[in-house]
């Protein structure tokens, strides 16, 4: 497993049941993650992540409920250019908003606030 990813699961193990599938590729200076990670109540966290020599390039987090409905999704998908922060937005049912959670730490803290 990535190291950094693997601190990361370490630091929010509270909030893990499993990990359900992990793939890591690293072609020269770019890196891809995909995941799937239950949490303790029964829904996913649904993980891609692209870095270009270490930066996050694209990424995409979603929470799932149990029948892989979606609870949120944080994406950087060059498609809302009217919000502030653009291109970092989430997706609430119908709506998109400016988001600041950025990376997978800024989502499990955010989750684990919710869960609080």
């Amino acid at each position: 497993m990535d190291t950094e990813f693997n601190s990361i699961i370490s630091s929010f193990g509270m909030l893990i049941e499993s990990v359900e599938s992990f793939h890591f590729i690293q072609e020269e200076s770019v890196s891809q993650i995909r995941a799937k990670i239950r949490l303790y109540d029964g829904t996913t966290l649904r993980v891609r992540e692209i870095q270009v020599r270490g930066i996050a390039d694209a990424y995409s987090y979603y929470w799932l409920r149990p029948d892989d409905s979606v609870i949120i999704g944080w994406d950087n998908a060059p498609h809302h250019p009217e919000l502030s922060n653009f291109p970092y937005h989430l997706h609430t049912g119908n709506r998109i908003e400016a988001s600041e959670q950025m990376n997978l730490t800024k989502i499990f803290e955010f989750i684990s606030d919710f869960f609080r």
